[in-house]
């Protein structure tokens, strides 16, 4: 009896333990879980998140224990759509669309506004961004512009000389095709199609467009806003352009703009210089700054209605000498605020020239015409696409013209005669207006001869600029300033002697540098 019993009181507290143990680890299942067999598939298929199906039902057991393409549901889709857009179409997406390889001229990637503005004008810039919005099209809405909405003319036959249309060049082949297409529906008055091109990234898009606004100023209808639509996808397929009141009458318009080019541009005589310089000032006697001006971005808005701001100077001045056969190009900026102004090449070289700021007063009035980028970087700033036009370091064009009280300004402010030397006449060479300039030439003539013993000249028609230069020399400022840095720029170098000579006739300074460098 005791052996039956002791059995009974050993299977009860068997039991016991073993309601213990299930009670257990129904509180505690992570303490068994090393005596738990695992299957891989059930915990592959554990870690699958249930989806919601379009009713709003809960799929509580998925089929497969992987998710492939062809079985994520709706709602994934849409999600992961949503992610590529947003990347997509991101505004902080670097440039792209451009030319690979493309490099800047430009000495700087700051685009803050420069703090040497003048005073007087600050107020007078005026320039308005050109300005872009896209659309992400539902798929009906994306097919019903895909199956019914035209190319329009499509530009393919179209070509454009680097030389007059340099923004069209800094784009590749796919910003090109879509520049093209853009110009003739523009040209055509056609402000709505379907993109040729529909690999075309929004900060790719917004691109072309500046592209085409800045190399064509004739198109004077043609606004600075406009949009596109794209699919989910990332698929461009809408271009909407803005047209101003102009092309409503575009013939009437058109009368209208040409007659007024022709009665700026029929002042141009001589040289390429002489005819520049008569467009310049002729601009500046009939137009007026205002930022109230109608149609201001446009040329229309000087050339019609004579009065304008920054876009419109540059825009006209541009038009001009394009139609002249000498290369004209609108650059966007800050100087002080967003402003534009233009880049001109006479025999060679690239000059810089603000016709707007010439014309705050008469004592200023080629105060920024015909500038280095030295001189010229000191109160403006390039920004966007502009960093890649041609980077100004032409002199021979500068300094040559005075005002009309026989003053120019200086950098402090005080006026100083000027011998306004008459260009034909100067013997030919690279020209410098600025200590600055002088360096940079000599800076780079050095890095481009390298090792050897050669001899190079640079002029002036500046007195104190010529000065400057000799007194470099005696400070030790031309040595820190460029020696130095054209020194190190040849490979494995021993030293290096530069002896400066400098002569004076009629106004013209020569300055002879013989290198010896080894």
């Amino acid at each position: 009896m005791n052996i039956v019993k002791g059995i009974l009181i050993g299977l009860l507290g068997a039991i016991l333990m073993l309601c213990a143990i299930i009670g257990l680890s129904a509180v505690r299942p992570d303490l068994f879980e090393g005596f738990t067999k695992h299957d891989a598939n059930e915990e592959t298929a554990s870690e699958i998140p249930i989806f919601t199906l379009p009713d709003g039902e809960p799929e509580t057991e998925p089929s497969e224990p992987s998710i492939s393409e062809d079985t994520v549901s709706e709602d994934t889709v849409s999600e992961n759509d949503s992610a590529i857009t947003d990347t997509y179409f991101s505004d902080n997406v670097p440039e792209s669309g451009l030319k690979g390889g493309i490099e800047s001229s430009y000495a700087s990637d700051d685009t803050d506004a420069p703090a040497n503005v003048p005073g007087e004008l600050k107020s007078m810039t005026g320039f308005t961004e050109p300005h872009g919005t896209y659309d992400v099209m539902e798929d009906d809405k994306a097919d019903e512009v895909e199956t019914n909405l035209s190319t329009g003319p499509t530009g393919d036959d179209l070509s454009f000389d680097e030389e007059f249309y340099p923004y069209y060049h800094m784009l590749d082949d796919t910003g090109q095709h879509l520049y093209r297409q853009i110009y003739a529906n523009a040209m055509e008055l056609n402000p709505d199609f379907k993109a040729v091109e529909k690999s075309m990234p929004w900060a790719s898009f917004k691109n072309v467009f500046e592209a085409v606004f800045n190399d064509h100023p004739e198109l004077f209808w043609l606004n600075t806003e406009y949009s596109a639509g794209y699919r989910n996808n990332g698929e461009c397929l809408e271009i909407v352009l803005s047209f101003n009141r102009t092309a409503k009458d575009i013939d009437a318009s058109s009368s209208s703009f040409d007659q007024g080019a022709n009665n700026i541009g029929n002042a141009a005589h001589g040289s390429e210089y002489e005819q520049e310089k008569a467009i310049h000032d002729t601009i500046l006697d009939g137009f007026s700054y205002s930022k109230s001006a109608e149609m201001n971005q446009s040329a229309y808005s000087g050339f019609v209605n004579n009065s304008t701001v920054c876009a419109g100077y540059a825009r006209c001045f541009q038009y001009i000498m394009q139609n002249l056969g000498i290369p004209c190009y609108y650059c966007r900026g800050v100087a002080g605020e967003p402003h534009a102004w233009n880049i001109i090449k006479l025999g060679g070289d690239y000059y810089n020239v603000d016709a707007t700021w010439d014309d705050s007063d008469q004592t200023w009035q080629y105060e920024y015409f015909n500038l280095s980028d030295a001189e010229f970087n000191k109160d403006h700033r390039r920004t966007s696409l502009s960093v890649y036009l041609p980077a100004c370091n032409g002199g021979q064009y500068s300094h040559l013209e005075q005002a009309p009280e026989d003053t120019v300004s200086d950098d402090n402010g005080d006026r100083d005669e000027n011998s306004g030397n008459d260009p034909s006449e100067l013997p030919e060479g690279t020209y410098v207006g600025s200590l600055e300039e002088y360096f940079t030439q000599c800076t780079n003539t050095i890095k481009s001869k390298g090792k050897g013993t050669y001899s190079f000249d640079l002029y002036t028609t500046d007195k104190e600029v010529y000065n400057s230069c000799m007194r470099s020399y005696a400070n030790g400022r031309a040595k820190s300033e460029y020696m130095s840095d054209a020194f190190n720029s040849v490979e494995d170098p021993k030293g290096m002697s530069v002896d400066f000579v400098g002569t004076e006739e009629d106004g013209v300074y020569k300055m002879t540098q013989s290198v010896k460098l080894w």
